[in-house]
């Protein structure tokens, strides 16, 4: 029976009084923001006052920002709160190897830490920051699905970058394709609907960036080949294919290519992707984007190494569906470790936009997806599940909730990212206050 449980800290002999500075870490805070930002709770101390574990600070401090460490994955929820408060500031799922709190900034001498566990849990360490508002460029993009654009769209949520899916893809030949849709059974040929997209899109979001997402995992030739072998051999044909994704940004005015190529396999299938990008870098023009979706997984100097990423302009990374020890998928360490490795990777942070998912999936481990908006007002703020419909079944399914989404982008912020890239727009809620696009701007903003 899971019991509310107090956090005890036990990097210290003292039994009544522990001292936070005496943990060392195998998942360290990112240097750029252990570099830059004091960490308050350096000389700070837990105490067990009236079956509470408070956290005090010794002094007066101004906090937005607390970094947690358990020794295990024991815990389920847990609260931080001010004393004498009737209701905690901040809530959340998991603390594990690594969790950033970030919450709007808070003054006090003591906070109080309250967790629910599985088990008897302890924590490895605390830190406390308060980062101040920046100024400094940080994008909300979004995916969007060609049937979704092809439609008028409402912008009820920010985006500055809208990356346009399913409207194009190529073929063995280095050629580019775009499929005819058909829509309220009336057939529309690709040209129109790459056209419609743009036009709703520029529309909505007069001041956002529209990228074509270049796709090959359609057969449009009956070609007979894999993905990966339908891609390599597009690839090699380097001055076709250029020519062709450049006729695209001109005729239809978009603002860049962004590929989309899950996954090479062969180490020669990585070195024909990265060949071509930097053969096509040095002839799009300045002013256009070069972006690409990666996964955490094939970034290392025998696939995707940092020189092979350089000729990009913005690298999606998708923390989406790496799942937990509890089926729970795209949870904060989920997004913590695989920066991580970029980072040790030698991949310039500040290309690199943090994929957050707008659906759920179950967490006994099927591939239901659920859309966050026909749930999110059934999602608390400090939550990530909800109950949902899969196929005729009630499910327990995992979301990025608004609190976590929160957590995330602050986090992407402050260690310097591009921004963030949600996958993909129509999945979000309409109303503002739900919205989790909505939710990433405001934490962007220093949760103005």
């Amino acid at each position: 029976m899971k019991k509310t449980l107090s956090i005890i800290l036990i990097c210290s002999v003292l039994a009544s009084l522990l001292s936070l500075t005496a943990c060392s870490s195998p998942d360290p805070t990112f240097d750029e923001i252990r570099d830059n930002y004091a960490d308050l709770a350096r000389n700070a101390t837990l105490k067990q006052v009236d079956g509470k574990t408070i956290l005090d600070f010794g002094r007066t401090v101004t906090v937005n920002r607390i970094v947690l460490r358990e020794k295990g994955s024991s815990v389920s929820s847990f609260t931080l709160s001010l004393p004498d408060a009737p209701s905690p500031f901040y809530g959340n799922d998991f603390i594990g190897g690594y969790r950033y709190c970030a919450f709007p900034a808070v003054t006090t001498d003591r906070i109080e830490v309250s967790a629910v566990a599985e088990s008897v849990f302890a924590v490895a360490s605390v830190e406390a920051y308060f980062i101040p508002p920046s100024a400094s460029a940080f994008s909300i993009s979004s995916y969007i699905t060609a049937k979704n654009a092809y439609s008028p769209i409402l912008a009820d949520a920010p985006s500055d970058v809208l990356d346009l899916i399913y409207a194009v893809y190529l073929n063995k030949d280095g050629e580019t394709v775009l499929p005819d849709y058909y829509i309220d059974g009336e057939r529309i040929e690709g040209e129109q609907v790459v056209a419609t997209c743009i036009a709703n899109i520029r529309s909505a979001f007069p001041k956002a960036k529209v990228l074509l997402t270049v796709l090959g995992d359609r057969d449009f030739d009956d070609d007979g080949l894999t993905l990966q072998q339908r891609c390599s051999y597009a690839f090699e044909k380097k001055e076709k294919l250029t020519s062709s994704l450049i006729s695209l940004l001109s005729v239809y005015g978009a603002d860049g290519i962004s590929f989309d190529y899950e996954y090479p396999v062969s180490e020669s299938d990585y070195s024909v992707f990265a060949d071509f990008c930097a053969y096509f870098r040095l002839r799009l023009p300045s002013d256009k984007l070069l972006s690409a979706a990666i996964s955490a997984w094939c970034v290392d100097k025998k696939r995707l190494s940092a020189k092979a990423l350089s000729p990009f302009d913005r690298l999606v990374l998708m923390a989406y569906d790496e799942k937990n020890d509890r089926g729970c998928h795209s949870t904060f360490y989920t997004a913590y470790s695989q920066l991580r490795r970029l980072k040790n990777e030698g991949v310039p942070l500040h290309k690199v936009l943090l994929g957050i998912p707008l659906y759920s999936k179950p967490v006994d481990g099927t591939s239901y997806v659920s859309s966050y908006s026909d749930y999110a007002d059934m999602i608390p703020f400090f939550s990530n599940t909800a109950e949902t419909d899969c196929d005729g079944q009630l499910k327990s399914c995992y979301f990025n909730g608004r609190q976590l989404v929160a957590d995330k982008t602050a986090f992407a912020k402050d260690i310097g990212l591009r921004g963030i890239a949600a996958w993909h727009y129509s999945l979000d809620s309409d109303d503002p206050a739900l919205s989790l696009l909505a939710t990433a701007e405001r934490a962007a903003n220093s949760f103005r």
